[in-house]
């Protein structure tokens, strides 16, 4: 099979006429580990010929033998990309419920338009795309005093959400539905993730868990469902693969109060948080550096939400390995191990530098004069010269070739 299939191909041929080829699969948002830690699993699948992940930062990941590429999702060159290349997958990881850093506007700006523009890539004439995962979230289905408990993918959507991050993910859905309809010979699959829980890259939620004290709201006890990094991965991944067109609700059966799950894990909490006015709480929470606490988190821990998980173990036949209170559990343990981890990131000197040094204190120990760099001397004469070079900071390790 050539490095580089087009759709007139033998390769792409032997698709329709039903015989199997390897697959081609473009993944975004490789920046973050949702989308790195899917690539890492796909490289290492034997039916998959070429990986490719883009986004518009580096990654911090090792991407494998995956090619990385410095790409906006809102640029036209998507479509071009994915026809030159031969991409019949497309894993579409960017989507954004919380944030840290990333206000309303930019947040549709990504979520709407970029996905937009993505999916419009993938139907181009000549597009051999036949799959399309999107990462959608539970809180599409937002979190009130009436919702059922168990929530099923034909349950409504919370189109009306007070929110705009909720909004957003909810008209995602919509238009990739619509595209559904309008493309039959593009499956696309979306999937609701419960609330994740990265060690590494803790999200809001699961950073407020993480505080030494967990303020809880006043009289509220909520229903909460936890999904694992690992188990996260391993659903996207057998997406790729198998499964009807639709929506799957990703999280582990059923659910545990809040309480109970913080005492299980050896967490202090405290009923802190008044129920009217719990905005300007968590404003005073945020300001104060605690915690970020967005306003659809706020409404989580009032009512909670707990998804039904039937039609992901019988369409995709995924499972969660670790229910809510395991996955917390090795949340909390991992949390407090990289505590007393050095920074991985850290201000370190390059092997240059150090070999600089090394030969000017040889010069020195010769008698051949007097050497700074940047604060270090070694004994010489007063009036001799020596570059100056300033240490870079090194950068987490990845295989970039673009």
């Amino acid at each position: 099979m050539s490095p580089r299939s087009t759709p007139d191909s033998p390769d792409y041929r032997a698709l329709w006429e039903g015989m199997p080829r390897k697959r081609r699969i473009l993944v975004t948002g490789v920046a973050r580990w949702w989308g790195a830690l899917v690539v890492q699993r796909l490289v290492d699948d034997p039916d998959v010929a070429e990986v490719i992940g883009i986004d518009i930062r580096e990654p911090r990941y090792d991407l494998g033998r995956a090619d990385y590429l410095k790409l906006d999702i809102r640029h036209s060159l998507i479509g071009k990309l994915v026809r030159a290349v031969g991409i019949d997958t497309v894993v579409h990881t960017l989507t954004r419920i919380d944030s840290f850093d990333m206000d309303p506007a930019r947040a549709h700006e990504m979520n709407v338009i970029g996905t937009l523009n993505l999916l419009a890539g993938c139907a181009a004439e000549g597009s051999p795309v036949r799959r399309f995962i999107l990462k959608s979230s539970g809180h599409v289905y937002g979190s009130r005093f009436d919702l059922p408990t168990g929530l099923r993918e034909d349950y409504r959507l919370d189109v009306n959400s007070r929110h705009q991050f909720v909004r957003d993910i909810v008209e995602v859905e919509s238009y990739a539905s619509d595209f559904a309809v309008r493309n039959p010979n593009i499956t696309i699959l979306a999937l609701r993730f419960g609330n994740s829980l990265n060690p590494d890259e803790p999200q809001p939620l699961a950073r407020y868990l993480d505080l030494e004290v967990v303020p809880t709201v006043i009289g509220y006890d909520p229903p909460i469902q936890l999904i694992h990094r690992d188990d996260c991965i391993e659903a996207m991944v057998l997406a790729t693969k198998r499964g009807p067109g639709g929506a799957y609700n990703i999280a582990p059966a059923g659910n545990e109060p809040l309480s109970t799950l913080l005492d299980a894990a050896g967490k202090l909490h405290a009923p802190l948080l008044p129920p009217f006015g719990l905005g300007a709480a968590a404003f005073a929470i945020r300001q104060a550096g605690i915690a970020f606490l967005s306003p659809q988190l706020l409404d989580l821990l009032r009512w909670g939400r707990t998804l039904s998980t039937a039609k992901a173990a019988r369409e995709l036949g995924f499972r969660a390995a670790r229910d809510t209170r395991a996955a917390f559990e090795d949340f909390i343990q991992q949390r407090r191990v990289l505590r007393y981890e050095p920074d991985r990131h850290a201000y370190q000197y390059e092997k240059e530098l150090e070999d600089f040094i090394h030969s000017r204190q040889l010069a020195s120990a010769n008698g051949e004069g007097e050497v700074e760099v940047d604060g270090l001397a070694a004994e010489g004469s007063a009036d001799a010269k020596s570059p100056r070079r300033r240490p870079r900071r090194r950068q987490a390790p990845h295989r970039s070739r673009s």
